[in-house]
């Protein structure tokens, strides 16, 4: 067989293994050529980066990133009229993270290659090589250590060509190239989703980004738009029954329509304003505008209506002075109190004072023993105790008579004949209650 003819089923074996985003051909004129991708294997590995903290510093900071693909090691090619029977392939290597001292080293190994194989066919011993035996070859095959991928010293190898523009955006085009081909590979790859057990090819799904787990589109915008619907947006967590994992905002604008993720992304601010402890919403009803706090002064000024409040009670702004109490409010006060740890009865101090807190307490007590052992005149509502006496009571206040039993007024001409009467609940109930040693004549009736 004529070079030609060799070239000619060289390239075509090379074209049916490889997929032609890897191994592609080119021809111009009689000049035939191409462009090999080596994706360079990698077992579990790591990127390790050195740099000093400034100039002069002997401290070292490592930033360690963990990676399953690197940029490829890219082989061009052109052929020779006399290739494979005299003249080896011209060719250049470039690559992102290898140092030209290292594409150097691999170009010489290449040549070293062709000179044990002259006049035999090339390419598909370089291209498995460069695949599957760079690492090796390099040292490279525990830790990858980019402190040095820019080597200061001159290689005089013109076929190895570094292709980055500057050091400072190695690392984030290793990452950002680590992130696209890790989706690729996702997109062509099956999976069964575990939501309706169905296998679907990647491109269809969606990986919860914390736990790796699985499930298809169709089955996550449903669930992602019921629950956003009912204002779950905490809820957007991944499926599974023991996995956590909350999906990606990204995520979640891909599969919802628009409206819906305008709520969404509410919502979302809502609860992490909620979630600040240093952010509160404006009391006025009309306002509810997020404010930030001075939990010094525990004063809190809203930068839409100019509202000043107590961040405490929520009141106007008083000062130091101790929040106010309703009316009503010592007995629930009292409660909350009594119920409460040593921190909250701290904070409950500083927001009422302790003269507050003891009157409510005081109070509370006072209005407790009065349900208990007290009743109100009918005529005037005082409050009233009965030490002893017989039942028919007269108040200090109002100077009117009642039945201490049933609370009815009685005749202020006739009060005793209203414990005479057959047939009345308290008829012959006069003296009920009374110790026996009692002077039925002596009644101390008590105002309050």
């Amino acid at each position: 067989m004529t070079d030609t003819e060799l070239q000619a089923d060289e390239l075509l074996a090379l074209t049916s293994i490889y997929d032609d985003t890897i191994f592609a051909v080119s021809q111009d004129g009689e000049d035939v050529g191409g462009q090999f991708l080596s994706n360079v294997h990698l077992p579990d590995m790591t990127i390790k980066i050195v740099s000093r903290r400034e100039k002069g510093d002997t401290n070292l900071i490592e930033e360690v990133h963990q990676v399953k693909f690197l940029p490829p090691v890219i082989l061009n090619f052109q052929l020779p009229v006399d290739y494979p029977s005299c003249s080896p392939p011209q060719f250049t290597l470039s690559c992102k993270w290898l140092n030209r001292k290292q594409l150097a080293a691999l170009c010489h190994k290449l040549d070293a290659i062709w000179e044990e194989n002259k006049g035999n066919e090339i390419l598909f011993m370089w291209t498995s090589f460069i695949a599957e035996e760079t690492l090796e070859f390099l040292g490279l095959e525990s830790t990858i250590d980019l402190t040095n991928a820019f080597d200061s010293r001159k290689v005089t190898e013109s076929r190895a060509i570094q292709d980055i523009g500057s050091k400072d955006r190695l690392i984030p085009t290793v990452l950002d190239y680590d992130k696209q081909e890790e989706q690729r590979q996702f997109e062509k790859t099956m999976f069964q989703c575990k939501v309706c057990f169905l296998d679907r090819q990647g491109s269809s799904c969606i990986k919860f980004l914390d736990c790796d787990h699985v499930y298809c589109k169709e089955c996550m915008k449903d669930y992602f738009t019921v629950q956003i619907a009912e204002g779950n947006v905490t809820a957007l967590s991944c499926p599974d029954d023991k996995c956590e994992s909350q999906a990606h905002p990204s995520q979640v604008k891909a599969l919802v329509n628009e409206e819906l993720y305008d709520k969404y992304e509410n919502l979302l601010l809502q609860t992490s304003l909620d979630m600040m402890v240093d952010i509160m919403y404006c009391p006025r009803p009309a306002c509810q505008y997020p404010v930030m706090l001075d939990r010094e002064s525990n004063m809190g000024s809203c930068p839409s209506c100019s509202y000043a409040f107590c961040t405490l009670c929520k009141l106007v702004f008083h000062g130091k002075s101790p929040c106010r109490v309703k009316a009503d409010g010592f007995k629930k006060l009292r409660e909350e109190y009594l119920n409460a740890d040593e921190e909250t009865k701290r904070f409950l101090e500083k927001k009422y004072g302790k003269k507050t807190i003891e009157q409510a307490l005081e109070e509370a007590f006072t209005n407790e023993w009065m349900e208990s052992f007290a009743k109100q005149c009918p005529g005037c509502g005082a409050q009233i105790q009965k030490m002893d006496g017989c039942n028919k009571m007269t108040c200090m206040k109002c100077r009117s008579y009642f039945c201490w039993l049933c609370m009815s007024e009685l005749s202020r001409n006739n009060p005793y004949k209203h414990f005479s009467q057959p047939g009345s609940d308290c008829n012959n109930r006069l003296f009920e209650g009374m110790e026996e040693d009692d002077d039925f004549d002596i009644e101390e009736d008590l105002f309050f």
